[in-house]
């Protein structure tokens, strides 16, 4: 992670249960166990993205590391795609006299 930017070193993983009576409009999951894990609120979208565990993966310490790399990629790309599924329609669109004064404004 620390290769595109992100510091991990003061972050650790949390249980679920740890999380407490937070509202969450979604909980990603990308473990088996966590996927059968039911939120407090019925708010809360969980949605379970299957992905190999790099750890086994390969044995070789080079191996290991294009797995890792190959995970993070992964969950990166469905990040992207989730948001532009689920919080882009959730943005309002301009109103057509804000619009057209743009438009007007660039002419």
């Amino acid at each position: 992670m620390n290769e595109i930017g992100i510091d991990l070193r003061t972050k650790s993983p949390k249980r679920l249960q740890e999380i407490g009576d937070g509202r969450f409009d979604y909980i990603i999951t990308l473990d088996v166990n966590a996927a059968k894990f039911s939120p407090n609120s019925e708010h809360t979208e969980i949605i379970h993205w299957k992905v190999d565990d790099p750890v086994t993966m390969a044995s070789d310490p080079e191996k290991q590391l294009r797995a890792f790399r190959m995970v993070r990629d992964q969950i990166a790309q469905r990040l992207r795609l989730f948001v532009i599924v689920h919080v882009r329609p959730q943005i309002p669109p301009s109103s057509p006299s804000t619009s057209s004064s743009i438009a007007a404004r660039a002419r």
